[in-house]
């Protein structure tokens, strides 16, 4: 199996660790150093590839590689994913210390679901079709009977 296909799965466990342990350093320090600690991680990692990949560009794909060449294209929405990531990392844990961990992540599982079938249609040019959107609907349903209480 590729490492490609199961890697969805070990990012996913590791969005629920990263957040429970956000909760936790916020109960200690609160959630805005929680934020703050992530956030300097981040950066250093970030700085520590970045310069990896420009010394040793062989070893990784073309796409980790900066091209100098696009530099003037920048465009304002790529501060978006960055930002998203943040209230990710910031509210997150603030909605499992009010529901539990498991109706967080469904819900996240949930809302991206319907991005990804609406993404697919509009900007990948995937139609949506039957089977996907059973599949989404059945995942829905599964989703509710774990969360549904009596």
């Amino acid at each position: 199996m590729s490492v490609m296909k199961i890697l969805p799965i070990i990012l996913g466990g590791a969005g629920v660790i990263q957040a429970v342990m956000n909760k936790d350093i916020a109960a200690v320090y609160g959630l805005n150093m929680a934020s703050l600690i992530n956030g300097v991680i981040v950066v250093l990692c970030a700085v520590f590839v970045f310069i990896l990949v420009q010394y040793f560009p062989d070893y990784f794909p073309d796409i980790l590689v900066f091209n100098k060449n696009n530099v003037k294209s920048f465009q304002w929405w790529y501060l978006i994913p960055g930002i998203i990531g943040f209230c990710l990392v910031l509210l997150v844990p603030l909605v499992i210390m009010e529901v539990g961990t498991l109706p967080v992540f469904l819900g996240i599982i949930a809302g991206q679901i319907i991005v990804s079938i609406v993404w697919d249609a509009y900007y990948e040019n995937i139609p949506v079709n039957i089977i996907r959107v059973a599949g989404a609907l059945l995942t829905f349903m599964g989703a509710f009977l774990v969360v549904w209480k009596k």
